[in-house]
C-alpha cells in the first residue's frame, strides 16, 4: 500500500452516481431511496480522453505478467504520466478483467507519482483490492485516503463518489461527513441527501434522517418530486417503526414531528386543461426571477415540476420554502390544435399548503381569459437563503408530465413552437398549429 495523504480529520456537495448500498442482515432495513446505477461511459471528462498509446497501452493486452506489481512499479518509475492517462490505463485493464493489474498499476503510480494523487485512484484501488480478495485493512486504508483527498479538495464530485463507494463496500464510518459537506456545497442537488437517507436508515440515526428529509422536502424536484415526497414518508415511517420496536419511542415521535413540519409547501400552483394543446406556466418570484420552462429551478427555491402538453395537460410550479412577497402567474400558449380545441382551463393556487393557514384559489378559465395575471401573496415564507446559480439548461425538463413516452414528432413540434414563441413570458401569443401532431 503506497503512502496516502495525511488525514484531515475535519468535518466537512454535485450529481454523483446512484448506487444501492449493500444490504445487511438487519430485518428492519428498508430498500434504499437511492436507486441502483453507476457512472456510465462518457459521464466524466476523463472518459473522453484519447486512448493512450505506447508501452502502457500495449501492456493492457499483453500476456499476463509474472509479477504485475513489479512490472507496473518499474513502468511508472520511468514514465511520468498524467492522472488522465492512468485513468485510461485502469479503464482498459478493467474492461479486460485484469483486476490484479488494475491494483498493481494504481499502486505503482501512487508510489512513484504520488504528487498527482486524486481521490478516484484510491476509490479504484479499494475496489480492486476487494475484487482481488485482498486485505480488508488495505481496502479500508485506501477508502480513508480517498476520503482525505475528497475533503481536502472539497470537490462535490469526489465527496459524493467516495461516499458512494463506501456505501457499496459497507464502510459507514466516514460517509456522513462526506455527504454533509456535499449537501452544503450543492444544496440544489438531491444525490447527497438521498444517500444520507440511506445511511440514516442503515445506522438507525433519526437525527440524520430528519435532516436529510427536511433538505429534500425544502425544494421541488422536477421529474421526480412525487416520488421523493412519497419515499420520504415511507423512509420515516419505516424508521419510526424500528425505533419503537427498540424502545426509542421519543426518537420516533420527534422524527415523525419533523416530517409533519417539512411536508407543507409555501406556494403550490397547478394548471390543467382539456383538449389538445401546450400551455406553459411562468411565475414571477418576489425577488425578480421568473420560473418557467426555460428556467425550471430558480435561486429563490421555485421549481416547475411538470411540463405538460398534448395528452398530458398538467403544469405544476412549487416553492416549498419561499421568500415573502407576490408570486405572479402567467399562462403562455405554445400551440393549440383546432381539431381538438381547448374549452376549459383550471388554475389552482395555494399559499401555505398543508397548514392551518392554507389559502386556496381556483380559477376556471376559457382560452380567451389566459391573458390575465394571477397573484399569490405569501407572508411568513420559510426560505432563509439563496441557492447557488446553475446553468438553466442543466435543469430543463426533458421528461414531461407523467404518462407514456412522447413521440419524436410531438417533441419536435413542441420545440419548434417554443422557439417561435415570445421570449418574454409576460407576452403571450396563441400559436395555432393545425398540424400539431398527436402523441
Amino acid at each position: 500500500m503506497p503512502a496516502g495523504p495525511s488525514s484531515l480529520g475535519s468535518k466537512s456537495y454535485y450529481d454523483g452516481p446512484s448506487v444501492k448500498p449493500r444490504s445487511s442482515n438487519s430485518t428492519s432495513e428498508v430498500s434504499p431511496l437511492f436507486r441502483p446505477g453507476g457512472p456510465k461511459r462518457g459521464d466524466s471528462p476523463l472518459d473522453r480522453l484519447i486512448p493512450i498509446e505506447g508501452p502502457a497501452r500495449k501492456s493492457t493486452s499483453a500476456v499476463v505478467h509474472t509479477d504485475p506489481f513489479t512490472f507496473w512499479s518499474n513502468y511508472y518509475k520511468t514514465h511520468n504520466e498524467t492522472a488522465g492517462q492512468l485513468h485510461e490505463t485502469v479503464r482498459l485493464l478493467g474492461a479486460n478483467q485484469r483486476m490484479r493489474d488494475v491494483q498493481a498499476a494504481i499502486v505503482g503510480y501512487l508510489t512513484h507519482r504520488g504528487k498527482n494523487a486524486e481521490a478516484w485512484m484510491y476509490r479504484a484501488l479499494a475496489m480492486a483490492i476487494h475484487m482481488n480478495h485482498g486485505s480488508p485493512a488495505d481496502e479500508s486504508a485506501a477508502l480513508n485516503y480517498a476520503a482525505d483527498l475528497a475533503q481536502r479538495t472539497h470537490n462535490p464530485n469526489d465527496l459524493v463518489s467516495v461516499a458512494d463507494t463506501m456505501a457499496i463496500m459497507n464502510h459507514v464510518e466516514r460517509q456522513g461527513a462526506l455527504l454533509d459537506e456535499a449537501a452544503i456545497r450543492v444544496p440544489h442537488l438531491s444525490q447527497p441527501l438521498k444517500m444520507s437517507v440511506n445511511l440514516a436508515q442503515k445506522t438507525k440515526d433519526p437525527l440524520r434522517m430528519g435532516d436529510a428529509v427536511e433538505g429534500l422536502l425544502a425544494l421541488g424536484w422536477p421529474g421526480e418530486d412525487d416520488y421523493i415526497r412519497a419515499e420520504c414518508r415511507r423512509q420515516v415511517e419505516t424508521m419510526a417503526k424500528a425505533l419503537r420496536e427498540e424502545g426509542r419511542s421519543q426518537d420516533a415521535a420527534t422524527l415523525e414531528g419533523r416530517l409533519a413540519e417539512a411536508l407543507p409547501r409555501d406556494v403550490y400552483i397547478r394548471l390543467t386543461w382539456d383538449g389538445y394543446a401546450d400551455f406553459d406556466l411562468a411565475v414571477d418570484e418576489p425577488l425578480g426571477v421568473t420560473a418557467s420552462y426555460d428556467l425550471p429551478r430558480t435561486v429563490f427555491g421555485g421549481s416547475v415540476l411538470k411540463n405538460g402538453f398534448g395528452k398530458h395537460p398538467d403544469e405544476v410550479y412549487v416553492c416549498p420554502r419561499g421568500f415573502d412577497g407576490d408570486y405572479t402567474v402567467h399562462i403562455r400558449t405554445i400551440w393549440a390544435d383546432p381539431a381538438q380545441p381547448v374549452v376549459h382551463l383550471k388554475l389552482e393556487t395555494i399559499a401555505h399548503e398543508g397548514t392551518p393557514q392554507e389559502k386556496r384559489e381556483v380559477y376556471n378559465l376559457s382560452p380567451d381569459q389566459i391573458g390575465r395575471t394571477f397573484v399569490v401573496h405569501l407572508t411568513g415564507g420559510r426560505r432563509k437563503s439563496v441557492l447557488p446559480y446553475i446553468d438553466p439548461r442543466a435543469g430543463r425538463i426533458d421528461y414531461q408530465a407523467i404518462g407514456p413516452p412522447v413521440s419524436k414528432r410531438a417533441r419536435s413540434a413542441r420545440n419548434r413552437a417554443r422557439a417561435n414563441a415570445p421570449a418574454d413570458p409576460k407576452t403571450r401569443a396563441t400559436l395555432k398549429d393545425g398540424a400539431a401532431p398527436k402523441s
